[in-house]
């Protein structure tokens, strides 16, 4: 048991200096993106009941989350996710608040994640959130709010795929099927599994031409206006085409707004989560293959709070997004002046003077050590950048030739 002092549980990690520095560089640079936008800061707490997370279309499995009694005999959770505490606080506590509603956050959430390399518990998100805007225009902003903030961080090479969940879960409904082939068919092809996919289909009663678009979907991605121009020649429903033509005025917007060399297609992109109802969205870089932002549209989960209000939203996975700007040697951070303040023996610090300094945008610590060879091994281990001495008057004066301390 003595050993575990020292050990930390699987899955969560200490930040240290640089790495708490970089952190609190990207999310203030998230949250002035998000705020410049028009986004509010709102909080969840660690802590909700259960009962949040246990619908069957949140697909938050029972042994995935961090679960504890309290007192009372309640089952309580760490919060597996960002966005359904949001949609909690929206209709209980902000109902008559001015629609649109723009809400962002930075918080953790916990979660036991098995696909996640290191195999990851907590997780650091920053999100955005829009409510009352069920038209292409509220998909179309939170996308161009994603492309924006990653252009101020200073990410480079970096793609925005988006999707259709409506369009593959509305042809599912419609089949007669076993819930477990139309679970197969989304896993295949999410994963782009052609070859089980097409066994599957053709194995099944279904009709000939929903055959060839469910085959089609996992073969259709890239540039847009290839994409669509493929996927129309297709022997398309009429809600199949409803689907598309709303993915495509979704795209049309943010090209026109001029970030269009940043997104492309996948018609085959796919989430188990449930409450994704129409537009969904990834965002990559080429230098780090895993997912750093995902997003889209869950209108249905606003019904389940009772609410019928359109929304849609975004988290950026931070960790990730701090991996991928270190790959791309983007953290270097400004260094402020940092002073070291000594004093003569018979004197103390005076607030005005370390004021002063300090409201001039330096970093101004007060010496604690006297040793002299102390003092020097701190300087040159702390990297300090200029040495000031306080006199017996209560005047500075900068020490040019450390070894005159």
């Amino acid at each position: 048991m003595r050993a575990k002092k020292v050990l930390l549980p699987e899955g969560v990690q200490d930040l240290l200096i640089n790495d708490c520095r970089y952190r609190r560089h990207i999310e203030e640079k998230l949250m002035e993106c998000f705020i410049q936008a028009g986004y509010m800061e709102v909080s969840s707490p660690t802590l909700e009941y259960y009962d949040l997370f246990s619908s069957d279309y949140l697909s938050f499995k029972r042994n995935k989350m961090f679960k504890l009694i309290d007192t009372d005999g309640e089952i309580l959770v760490l919060r597996p996710d960002g966005t359904v505490p949001i949609v909690r606080m929206v209709s209980t506590k902000m109902k008559n608040f001015v629609y649109p509603l723009k809400l962002c956050y930075v918080e953790n959430v916990f979660r036991i994640d098995e696909e996640q390399a290191g195999k990851k518990r907590e997780f650091r998100q920053a999100g955005v959130e829009l409510f009352g805007i069920p038209s292409h225009k509220g998909d179309a902003e939170v996308i161009i709010t994603a492309i924006e903030s990653l252009k101020n961080l200073g990410l480079q090479n970096f793609q925005i795929e988006l999707g259709q969940a409506k369009l593959l879960r509305d042809i599912l409904q419609r089949l007669n099927i076993d819930y477990e082939d139309k679970q197969d068919i989304g896993r295949y092809i999410e994963e782009k599994n052609f070859i089980e996919l097409d066994r599957l289909v053709e194995s099944l009663d279904i009709e000939i031409d929903v055959k060839e678009v469910l085959k089609a979907l996992p073969r259709l991605f890239g540039q847009a206006e290839e994409v669509f121009a493929d996927v129309k020649a297709l022997p398309l429903k009429p809600y199949m085409l409803e689907a598309i033509e709303d993915l495509e005025r979704v795209w049309q917007m943010v090209d026109d707004y001029g970030f269009g060399k940043y997104i492309t297609l996948d018609l085959g992109m796919f989430t188990m989560m449930k409450y994704y109802s129409g537009i969904i969205f990834k965002g990559f870089t080429k230098d780090l293959g895993v997912v750093l932002l995902s997003g889209g549209r869950y209108d249905g989960m606003m019904k389940d709070f009772g609410m019928d209000i359109p929304a849609t939203g975004f988290v950026f996975i931070v960790n990730k997004i701090t991996k991928a700007l270190k790959i791309q040697e983007k953290l270097m951070l400004k260094k402020k002046n940092h002073i070291l303040l000594i004093q003569d023996n018979k004197r103390t610090w005076k607030r005005e003077i370390v004021e002063g300094l300090r409201k001039k945008g330096n970093i101004v610590e007060l010496c604690l050590l006297e040793d002299r060879h102390e003092i020097l091994e701190y300087i040159k281990r702390r990297q300090i950048d200029e040495v000031f001495r306080m006199d017996q008057k209560g005047e500075i004066e900068i020490i040019e030739d450390w070894g005159e301390i």
